[in-house]
Formats: structure tokens, sequence, C-alpha cells
């Protein structure tokens, strides 16, 4: 019998939109023919498969896979795929297969031989790739395809699409070949023996336990810097910044049950950590903005993949553009919705009637998910009613909304700086939210309206520092740090010397022409920066900012700009 080794096996992926046959379709089919001795493929492909009729591919699977309705342009009928499936196994009565959740796939796979073969036996053999990995690395914190090729690695896209799973299926395929090899499972029909065979018992511990051993990262220095998680490959998977090293790196891997599947996922990568370290927290916050710009590691969700532009709004906040101009001189804005909810509730205190369009916009829902007429009209009336706003002119309504916006944020009234999980629900499209409410109307009007009054001073206040000299101390350091800015760039970080004068800021330079330079890297730099002087006078620290050649911002003049931004 042929040696495993020397064996063409099937690889095979399926993207589906449910989890069975009854509940869902074949969405994307991809196959190769893999041997374990050899790191080349044959037959790599993977088509779209077209959808029963009225079929809706919901927002999750969109999401994930990348789905939208052009891909159907291309597809494959199922009849068609199954066919080409089975024409690279030169329809063969018995076809060797390895597919990472093989039960998953064969539900469907099963469906379609019956369906389109009846009177033949269902062709492929297929060995469960996870199951050999349960029986080879039994101590593994999680064995998903991504994790299980990270941690032999291999780097898969985030994209959950069909040719990168089977290539990683088939890179996991050939170094598991070898490792079953070394117990002495050397041909097919002896693997299928071995995993039928049950373990050890108690081969899994009850404990989690990491590759990465805990002596490395407990050797770690009890300083602030940057640290970077890398695969055995390499590659960056996650970067972080810590006012110690040793014990935030040490916090990933004893979090415990608070640890997230995503968490650990990334965790049964990690083959090394480098660290740099930085003389204050505060600049291993801005380290880090550099390297996850430079590097997109996987697993930072944010300041990865975002939109390289900044926006500029009109002044009642209905159109944007990417240039500031005569009429949309308000920014650098981090996107183009902003403050789009804002300019919808601008027209409706303006007198605008409350189409379904402005309704959506208003509360930041999808179209399909706005409130009804009558419950958004009740809460539009509460929301105009306690904060003043009826029977305004334009300029009165600007005003009025900025008086309402200081006044939700002076009360802490509602927590604008994180995002909020209805507000996240019902932007999604396709994903049915709560039911509206008054009450719930007027939450995210309030949302709405401090969040992007936040925005727009941030704007202003960014500017200012796009040029500016920085002088800050961190508790316990024993000296200030000094940090120039130009062009909203970094050039220079140091102690301060005792009695040393600080260096005047860049020359000045119309707002407008500041507005115009900054670029979505430089915006997220400088909020960054803002967030850390922030946090440096939360905890008892100094900062003061100098602008505009001798214009000093300290004190409570410093502590009340940054209040709003």
């Amino acid at each position: 019998m042929e040696e495993l080794s020397d064996l063409a096996v099937l690889i095979v992926d399926c993207q589906t939109t449910g989890a069975s046959p009854a509940h869902g379709v074949v969405l994307e089919l991809g196959w190769c023919v893999a041997r374990a001795n050899d790191p080349a493929v044959e037959q790599l492909q993977a088509y779209w498969v077209t959808l029963p009729e009225g079929h809706f591919v919901d927002f999750q699977v969109r999401r994930l896979t990348g789905f939208d309705e052009s891909h159907v342009t291309n597809a494959l009928s199922p009849k068609d795929a199954w066919g080409r499936l089975r024409g690279t196994t030169n329809f063969a009565d018995r076809i060797p297969a390895a597919i990472h959740f093989a039960r998953f796939e064969l539900a469907f796979l099963r469906d379609w031989a019956r369906r389109f073969e009846p009177e033949t036996n269902f062709p492929i053999d297929a060995v469960c790739v996870h199951a050999i990995a349960c029986r080879l690395y039994p101590d593994l914190p999680r064995r998903s395809l991504r994790a299980l090729a990270g941690y032999l690695g291999h780097g898969l896209d985030p994209a959950r699409r069909c040719l990168g799973h089977v290539e990683a299926t088939a890179f996991i395929w050939r170094k598991l070949a070898a490792e079953v090899a070394a117990l002495g499972v050397h041909t097919w029909d002896q693997l299928g023996d071995w995993l039928a065979t049950p373990g050890p018992a108690g081969l899994r511990s009850r404990k989690r336990r990491y590759p990465f051993p805990s002596a490395k990262y407990r050797a770690l220095p009890d300083e602030p810097g940057v640290y970077r998680f890398l695969r055995s490959n390499g590659d960056v998977l996650y970067v972080g910044k810590a006012a110690s090293l040793r014990k935030r790196v040490a916090g990933h891997f004893t979090a415990g049950s608070s640890t997230t599947e995503r968490a650990l996922e990334m965790l049964t990568q990690v083959h090394d950590i480098h660290v740099t370290r930085t003389r204050t927290p505060l600049e291993a916050a801005l380290l880090e903005n550099e390297d996850i710009k430079a590097l997109s590691p996987p697993y930072n969700l944010q300041l990865v993949g975002a939109d390289p532009r900044t926006w500029f709004s009109a002044p009642n906040f209905d159109t944007a553009s990417t240039v500031p101009d005569e009429t949309h001189r308000r920014g650098p804005l981090p996107s183009t919705f902003s403050v789009r909810s804002l300019g919808a509730i601008y027209a409706l205190v303006s007198g605008e009637r409350a189409t379904p369009s402005l309704r959506a916009r208003a509360v930041g829902s999808a179209p399909r998910w706005a409130p009804d007429e009558a419950v958004f009209s009740a809460g539009f009336s509460r929301f105009t009613e306690h904060h003043a706003l009826g029977a305004l002119d334009s300029t009165r309504v600007r005003r009025s909304l900025a008086v309402a916006a200081r006044s939700l944020i002076l009360t802490s009234k509602l927590d604008i700086a994180s995002k909020d999980a209805e507000l996240d629900e019902m932007t999604a499209d396709g994903v049915e939210p709560p039911l509206w409410d008054p009450d719930r109307v007027v939450r995210h009007l309030e949302r709405a309206v401090a969040h992007a009054y936040q925005l727009l001073q941030r704007a202003r206040w960014l500017c200012l520092l796009y040029d500016s000299a920085v002088v800050y101390q961190e508790p316990p350091s024993e000296r200030p740090r000094l940090l120039i800015l130009r062009d909203g760039r970094l050039v220079e970080a140091r102690d301060l010397m005792p009695d040393e004068p600080v260096p005047s800021a860049a020359s000045y330079r119309p707002l407008r022409e500041r507005q115009a330079s900054i670029d979505r890297s430089q915006y997220d730099r400088l909020r960054t920066l803002t967030t850390e002087l922030k946090r440096v006078l939360r905890d008892n620290g100094t900062a003061a900012v100098r602008v505009g050649g001798r214009r000093w911002l300290r004190g409570s003049r410093l502590d009340a700009l940054l209040l709003w931004v």
C-alpha cells in the first residue's frame, strides 16, 4: 500500500450559510490535491456556488466571507461544483481526503452526492484534521484552523475564503502526516485505525497550557514599552503597549476564564515575543500606534485597515468631503459618517419632515430597522423638550445642539468614548436590533449629538497639536519629558533638563493649511497623544503644550480643552 507521505490526498473546504444542509447551503467550495512530502499543491481552485431562489445571505456570513451579490455572476450551480470536484478525483470510488472539521463539510458533500449521484456510494474517505491534532497536541488551548495553522507556522488571511483555508489545511496535513509517521503510522488505513483507537485516558490537562513557556514572559523587564507576539514563521500577530512589559504580557497568559476565544486562538500561535523599551508609557502608546500602522497585525482590531482619508463636514453636517473647502470647513474627522447623525438631527430640529431616511440617520440605524414614525416622534419630542431645541433658526440650532452636547458630557450621562452595543447592532444591516421605544430613541439622539460634538472639538485640538511642543511628567518619573511635533509627526523625544527653555513650536500656519495636511495616520497619532495626556493628568502627572510660538496651554485651561476631546 502507498506510503502516507507519497499519497495524493484531496483537501476540501466549504463556506456555507448554515450549520447543516437542513439550515443552509454551500456558498463557496474549494479544494486541492496535496502530498505530505511535497510543499506544492495541485489543482488548487475555488468557486462561488449559486444560491436557491429567494435565499438570503445574512450579515454575519457576508462579513466573514466578503460575499456580495456580484459574486454570483460567475458562480457554479451546486451540480456543476460537485461535478468539478469529482472530476478532480477522476471519479474514483475511494478518494482519500483531509478536511479540517470533516463532520461539517461531509454533511454538505453527502447531501450533494445523494442528489447528483444517487446510484453511487459516497466516494470520499475523509479524515478529520482537527481530530488528528487533538491526539497529537492535547494541551493546545485551541485547535481551530487558524490557531493550528499559526501554531505550526502558517499565516491565514482573516477573510474566511476557501482558497486560504484549503492552503492552510494542506500545510497542516503535511506537518501532521510527518508526526504520525514518527509514531509508526505509515499508510492511510493505519491512520484510520489509529484515529479509531481511543487515546490515553486523561490526555488533556484540565489546566490551560500555552506553547510559549512562562519563564520567558516572566523574564521581561518591569518597564514601559511595546511588545509584539510572533508566530514561528516570524509573522507579527499582535502589538501591545505596557506600563510594565512583564505584568502586561503575563496578563495575557494568566487571564483565566476571562480570556476570549479570539485571544485563545492568538495565544495558541505565539512562538516568540519581541519588546522595545520606552522611557514612559505615553511614548509606548505612540510607538504602539506606529507599529500597528506599519505591520497590520491580524489580532489588533483597532487602527488596522482604517480608511486612510480624513473628512470635512459642511456647517449643517449634511455632506462631507476629503478636502477642506469653502463649504466643508469642519474637520478633520475620522470618517464620512462621523457627524452623519448630527446632520440628520440638525435637519429635523430645523423643521424638516421626519422621513424614514432621516429617522434612520438620526439614530444611527440601517434604514430597514429605523423606528416607526410614531415612536420616533415621541422620542424626538422628549429630546427637543429636554434640551430646549424647539422653534430655532439655523444659527441658534447649531448653538443649542452644542450646549446640549456639553451638558451631556459634563453630567457624564452617556459613555460617549465607548462604542454602544445597541448602536453597533443597528448599524449592522441585516441584524435585527431590539425593538424601539421613545426612551431608546432619546438615548441614541443624545449619544449622536454628544459624540459628534466631541469629534468636532477634537478636530480643532488636533490642529493645535499638529505643530507643538509637549512637556509632561508621569509619576514616578524624576524628570519631565519633551516631545516636539512637526507636521503631525514626532520628531524629537527626550528628557527636559532643569531650567532648560522649551523650544518654540513651528511658525504659525493658517488653520485651513493645517487641516488639509492631516492624513489618517497623523490623525490617529495625535489622537493617541491626546488620550495619553488625559491619562497623565488623571494619574496626577503634569502636562503643558506650547503652540503658535509663545502660546502655552496648561493647568485649568488645558484641562478644559481636554474635557471636550
